[in-house]
């Protein structure tokens, strides 16, 4: 037996590096596929291309488009029925426009994640709920233009009554209630979670067949959930300057003007949710449904930009 000591050298081992979303761009990158193997589906599951440590080129199914209008809509004017009141001016009722983002901006904002995970369809939690959709990225790294590595995972709740009308005891009342929560994992952005609140599109219901796969939800819009969220993605307390806004006839206090709070409250963010079902020729246990799930979600959040104290271009 050979007893000589061995010696054993330290060595480094190097880190990833990354762009904060400050400089992040928009770009096209090809897909790849594999057959399936879940029942009545012929067509491949999609394989995501994971970033091992490096930037990847932007998928064909991200919309500029989309984008674009997603800006139109989270920086449109805004509409009041009362007169507010901002520090020492009253703004009378009215239709006022706020300031725009440029196109650097929206490239800014731009956000799209996707992975292939797992799904697992369960009983409902509440009486006005269809059913539990679970969806996990299982360990598979979450493919992104903000964050080189990351878990992701998507909780859905169907309506048991998808014609239903929101009351004010049940205001999710036939609509689609869920959440959208990414976690980037690579170590310069490792303290960042992102939430995501999940419902209908506008316009449609939910049993619209156009917006289910398999009997399960497939498009839906997504709504930046700012207290909730961490890391790069967390917004400031402050909404807007100053930060109380009153009504001008009872002095009482009222939400942020649009919910928005200013082009400054950093707390903009929407969005689209697609899923794509590929259901297991033997589903899990304890469930109606299972198999492997394709998450894709696109849309614009306005980040403050601040990145870990560990970022190479600030220490």
């Amino acid at each position: 037996m050979d007893r000589r000591p061995r010696q054993y050298r330290p060595s480094l081992e190097g880190l990833e590096t990354r762009d904060p979303p400050s400089a992040l761009q928009v770009a096209k990158a090809p897909s790849q596929g594999r057959r399936s193997s879940a029942v009545g589906s012929g067509s491949p599951i999609p394989a995501v291309t994971g970033a091992r440590g490096r930037a990847v080129p932007t998928p064909s199914w991200v919309n500029p488009n989309l984008l674009q209008g997603l800006a139109q809509s989270l920086y449109a004017p805004v509409t009041t029925t009362t007169p507010i009141t901002v520090g020492t001016q009253v703004f009378p009722p009215g239709t006022y426009s706020v300031p725009r983002p440029t196109p650097a901006e929206v490239r800014r904002e731009t956000i799209w994640a996707e992975f292939v995970g797992t799904y697992y369809v369960g009983p409902p939690r509440f009486s006005n709920q269809a059913a539990t959709i679970h969806i996990y990225s299982n360990g598979k790294d979450v493919t992104s233009n903000q964050f080189f590595s990351g878990r992701g995972q998507v909780l859905l709740f169907p309506p048991a009554d998808p014609t239903a009308t929101p009351t004010t005891n049940d205001p999710v009342a036939g609509q689609i209630a869920g959440l959208v929560s990414l976690y980037p994992s690579n170590v310069l952005q490792g303290s960042s979670q992102l939430y995501l609140d999940a419902t209908n599109l506008p316009g449609v219901a939910s049993n619209d067949p156009t917006a289910l796969d398999h009997g399960l939800p497939s498009r839906l819009k997504v709504i930046l959930d700012a207290g909730t969220t961490a890391g790069m993605y967390a917004t400031p307390s402050y909404a807007t300057t100053p930060p109380r806004q009153t009504a001008a006839a009872t002095g009482r206090a009222l939400p942020l003007v649009g919910g928005s709070g200013g082009a400054v409250a950093f707390t903009q963010g929407a969005g689209l949710l697609d899923l794509t079902y590929f259901p297991a020729r033997h589903r899990r246990a304890g469930t109606s449904q299972s198999g492997t799930v394709v998450v894709r979600f696109q849309g614009l959040i306005n980040v403050t930009g601040v990145e870990n104290a560990l970022y190479k271009g600030i220490n």
